[in-house]
């Protein structure tokens, strides 16, 4: 997109292979479970691979993500401790930066207000560093992130949601079937007040053809496209595989109140 060549991996050790085939089911919670369980097998071998703790964090970030309560906290502490050795042991490669960054974002969204105020900066920290190294790295997934925070945060802590737009509609000049870059889009929109542009890009990414890489996180941003064009604009899809190829299965309900938008 816009940089050097990042540093190559190392080749992953056996156990790092296999724990990478639990996370293809990741459907299955379970298989999730399995490769962290691996993983943690592999750092225990050797404590400074790398390849093994960056991917602990992003193993311990996806489990948080279809957790809830005490336990999402927990798992994102340990995502956070994983992440923090990695970074500590490469700081030139994206992954731990990235998985460290990620997992204090969802440790921040689900912490008191002051806490998430607080570690606004540091998530920053990690998503630039990300992007001075590989800013390609998981679809452009550390200005992404940085356009979500510019999304949330407010004013004093550098908040801006036309900042936020700017920054993920260039993610979709390069990725254009990124499905969190529009979910994200139509989320900003939506708060600006621009609520056209909002309904046609929670619309469009019920359209996108499944992209097998990323099936389970895109499904999820289509439910939640989904869900929002109910509560928001009383739109309900009948048929997705229809409606994506233009069909008329959609129905539109009475306006919601303006509390039920939210």
């Amino acid at each position: 997109m816009r940089a050097a060549e990042p540093p190559r991996p190392a080749t992953p050790s056996p156990l790092v292979i296999r724990a990478d085939d639990y996370f293809l089911g990741r459907w299955n919670l379970e298989n999730v479970t399995i490769g962290l369980q691996i993983l943690k097998q592999d750092v225990a071998h050797n404590s400074s691979d790398y390849e093994g703790w960056w991917r602990i964090a992003k193993f311990d970030n996806y489990l948080a993500r279809h957790a809830h309560g005490a336990r999402k906290m927990q798992l994102l502490r340990h995502a956070m401790r994983a992440g923090g050795k990695a970074v500590a042991l490469a700081p030139n490669r994206p992954e731990g930066h990235f998985w460290l960054g990620a997992s204090e974002g969802l440790y921040a969204d689900d912490s008191s207000w002051l806490t998430g105020i607080r570690m606004v900066g540091k998530i920053r920290d990690e998503m630039q560093a990300v992007e001075r190294i590989d800013p390609n790295y998981e679809q452009c997934s550390a200005q992404r992130t940085l356009a979500r925070v510019d999304y949330s945060a407010p004013f004093f802590e550098g908040g801006d949601k036309d900042l936020s737009v700017k920054l993920l509609e260039d993610c979709l000049k390069h990725y254009p079937h990124d499905s969190l870059s529009m979910l994200y889009l139509a989320d900003a929109f939506y708060a600006l007040g621009r609520k056209d542009q909002a309904r046609e890009e929670y619309e469009n990414i019920l359209k996108l053809c499944p992209d097998p890489r990323y099936a389970p996180e895109e499904q999820a941003n289509k439910n939640e496209a989904r869900a929002k064009l109910q509560r928001r604009f009383g739109i309900i899809i009948m048929n997705e595989s229809a409606y994506r190829e233009g069909g008329p299965d959609r129905k539109t309900n009475p306006p919601v109140l303006e509390s039920e938008r939210r």
